[in-house]
């Protein structure tokens, strides 16, 4: 049983590589909490004491994993004797080795700022790379195995049954307001009585560090934080939904140990316990969802990137070198964030020109096992934090594997011209829709009909009222110099009692000197994600959520968007988790600076 529970916590993708004769190496931001995946070099990255943790990059095993065969753990494995040494001489007892990934727990009595942490083999030894070390930063497991969306939580159910008395927390079994909560994750820290790195907790041993816990901004009541009984380095923390924590599928959960935040995993929390509703589709493994999108203003750039008025289309369209929108010719994808879809730059984002300012894509998906929602949209007067690791352009409510569906043909009628749009091959993944709207998107009504195909029945016509765009009264000029350290208010006029506004903020971790035109996206980044109702007229970032970006370059997007009652909703042939038509309008503010 714990050896194949050590397999599960020591999981990865692990890669082959012929080289054994040479040293081991650790990649550039390879060391990150087995559980946030928040690189150490980022805001919320120090690792703690006895934490479990991840470090990637070659020679630093054999070609298949070997993993500790029980507790307590081993301090050297494979045919490699492969070792982690911290602080130059003291061993890290290890969860498993391969030739791209170790998996280890740091030693639980280490002190100060920082840890020196470098990896031996029987072949040679790596360069020693220091990061930083907190008292507690507690890393949430989170269902995809990546350190965001929906948090590795269950629900106490008080069955007598012990089989039943817990149930995993998910959008069809939410939990309710009042209930009490366990979730998981590694970075406590020192704990009461101390418990030895490798070696099983048997029992109770609380955390030293005090622990602060929030639903979706509201304070929760924490009964217990420290390790969990019969594993080394898997700590749990149980606390109560607090009475008046709002509802939705994406509710974040912030976890506070002084001024560390590691990152935030989301609970699905709805009163009846029923299943929850947002705002956006929200995919369940197995069930079919479908999502269409009326979108304007994408690239468009904010009051102040271009003078006093907001730019028509992003930098190049106002320059007069491209249509503006997402993609080659507009903001590039950085100014997406989750509930746009990735797409609506155009089938393969980044390899065709943009298809301008004011599009409609659509998508009907059947996620598969490893398939997860990702990040949601957070309830209003809540906000989320989200890593992004170098290379992504931009973050999505659904992550894994899915099957794409064939609906058919769909026909979209916006302000009296009506449009056909029919399914795209994306490779041997399925098919995607998208199109342009021919015109800006202005109030008034949308229609949506599906004929229906092999994967998705007919539906419709379902209806949908696009009111006027918000007006930004926030200017950011190109350049502006922003604070991490302090709350960020943003600004508008307009907006409805049944929409929302979201804010998307996103820092990329650019080293020192990098030239202003350099792609941020290839660096690192950390981004928030809050929500307000759009007729409150302001909204002010956190300064948590602001000192939880690294300084850098700095991007901010600004959607207008239905709440989850103002949203079209409409059901079809395999679309067991329904479907939902709504609208959008955004601004971008790019080529900020935070400090």
């Amino acid at each position: 049983m714990h050896k194949r529970i050590l397999r599960l916590l020591a999981g990865g993708i692990f890669t082959a590589s012929a080289i054994f004769a040479q040293g081991p190496f650790i990649s550039q931001n390879g060391i990150m909490n087995r559980a946030s995946r928040v690189p150490a070099s980022l805001p919320g990255g120090a690792l703690a004491p006895g934490a479990m943790i991840q470090i990637r990059g070659q020679n630093l095993g054999p070609v298949d994993p070997v993993y500790s065969d029980g507790f307590p753990l081993r301090t050297r494995l494979g045919d490699l004797q492969t070792r982690v040494l911290a602080n130059g001489n003291i061993d890290c007892p290890l969860f498993s080795v391969a030739e791209d990934l170790i998996n280890a727990q740091l030693p639980a009595d280490l002190t100060g700022a920082q840890v020196r942490l470098r990896v031996i083999t029987s072949a040679g030894e790596s360069a020693e790379v220091t990061v930083p070390l907190g008292a507690g930063n507690f890393g949430m497991f989170t269902r995809a195995g990546n350190g965001v969306g929906p948090a590795s939580c269950q629900a106490f159910t008080g069955d007598p049954d012990p089989i039943m008395a817990y149930r995993f927390i998910s959008a069809d079994t939410p939990v309710q307001q009042g209930q009490a909560v366990v979730c998981y994750g590694t970075g406590l820290g020192q704990t009461d009585p101390p418990i030895p790195a490798g070696q099983a907790t048997s029992s109770q041993a609380r955390a030293r560090t005090q622990v602060m816990l929030y639903v979706g901004e509201r304070p929760a009541q924490v009964q217990y934080a420290g390790r969990a009984p019969g594993f080394a380095g898997l700590d749990q923390i149980q606390f109560t939904i607090p009475n008046d924590a709002p509802e939705g599928c994406g509710v974040p959960l912030r976890i506070q140990m002084g001024s560390q935040i590691g990152n935030m995993g989301t609970i699905a929390v709805n009163r009846t316990g029923l299943g929850c509703l947002d705002p956006v589709e929200t995919p369940v493994p197995g069930s079919g969802v479908g999502s269409v999108v009326v979108a304007g203003g994408l690239g468009v750039l904010g009051p102040g990137q271009l003078g006093q008025g907001k730019g028509p289309g992003g930098p190049r369209s106002a320059l007069g070198q491209g249509p503006g929108g997402v993609g080659p010719g507009g903001i590039g994808p950085r100014g997406l964030h989750p509930g746009i879809p990735p797409h609506a730059g155009g089938l393969g984002l980044g390899t065709r020109a943009s298809m301008g300012t004011d599009v409609a894509p659509g998508r009907f998906l059947r996620p598969g096992g490893s398939g997860s929602p990702a990040v949601g949209i957070p309830p209003v007067g809540s906000c989320q934090l989200f890593a992004m690791p170098a290379g992504d352009a931009s973050a999505d409510v659904f992550t894994g594997a899915a099957q794409y569906l064939n609906a058919g043909n769909l026909s979209l009628t916006c302000a009296g011209t009506q449009q056909r749009i029919g399914p795209e091959t994306i490779g041997g993944a399925g098919y995607l829709y998208t199109t342009q709207l021919g015109q800006a998107l202005g109030p008034g009504t949308c229609t949506l009909s599906g004929s229906g195909g092999p994967d998705v029945g007919a539906f419709g016509p379902v209806q949908l009222t696009v009111p006027a765009a918000i007006n930004v009264t926030t200017s950011l000029a190109l350049g502006a110099r922003v604070s991490r350290q302090s709350a960020f208010r943003l600004n508008w006029t307009g907006g409805g009692p049944n929409e929302l506004v979201v804010i998307h903020g996103r820092g990329f971790a650019a080293p020192v000197g990098t030239p202003s035109d350099t792609d941020p996206t290839q660096f690192p980044s950390r981004a928030f994600l809050c929500t307000a109702p759009a007729s409150a007229g302001n909204f002010t970032v956190p300064d948590w959520a602001m000192n939880g970006l690294p300084a850098g370059p700095f991007s901010v997007n600004v959607t207008q968007m239905p709440n989850a009652t103002g949203v079209a909703r409409f059901g079809a042939r395999g679309l067991e988790g329904g479907g939902t038509f709504r609208w959008m309008h955004t601004l971008a503010w790019l080529d900020l600076v935070l400090e």
